[in-house]
């Protein structure tokens, strides 16, 4: 592990050691936060909304556990740093996770969760004078199965 590495890992351990209250020296805890990514099994049937669901679903079955074991694989490293012991969870957070933002939908590209939909797209023609011009749209159902599923959850473990 590199000098700057642990510079910022003791750095994170500043603030994930926390006291639960002041009353409470000895009760402590570390946080940290735990992501992974799982590439989604293309369905045999892309054509229908159900069995993409199925394995996108299937994906973040896989992607969740993945996850808690990475963010306690960084809570172990940071409470060894802190010389303390690490105990269960005391509580977990799963963050939304779409690289558009919390506000956009998770995986789908027609609407939150939903992989099939309308797309339009614009018809041109070549006029007399050689220029193309518009002259309608054409609409079209495709289904979209997304590549990867990732999950992110915080953890806070209890340490001692």
């Amino acid at each position: 592990m590199s000098r700057s590495h642990r510079r910022c890992l003791v750095a994170a351990l500043t603030i994930a050691v926390v006291p639960i209250s002041a009353a409470q020296a000895q009760d402590r805890s570390v946080s940290s936060q735990g992501a992974a990514s799982v590439k989604v099994k293309a369905p045999s049937d892309r054509k229908h909304e159900a069995p993409i669901r199925a394995a996108v679903e299937a994906a973040e079955h896989k992607a969740l556990p993945r996850a808690i074991a990475d963010a306690r694989d960084k809570a172990t490293e940071l409470a060894q740093l802190a010389g303390l012991t690490l105990g269960p969870i005391v509580s977990i957070s799963d963050a939304p996770t779409s690289i558009y933002g919390p506000f956009f939908g998770f995986y789908g590209t027609f609407e939150p969760d939903r992989f099939c939909g309308t797309i339009r797209t614009a018809v041109f023609k070549t006029n007399k004078a050689g220029k193309r011009v518009r002259v309608g749209s054409r609409s079209r159902h495709t289904c979209r199965v997304p590549a990867t599923v990732t999950s992110t959850v915080t953890v806070t473990f209890a340490a001692q």
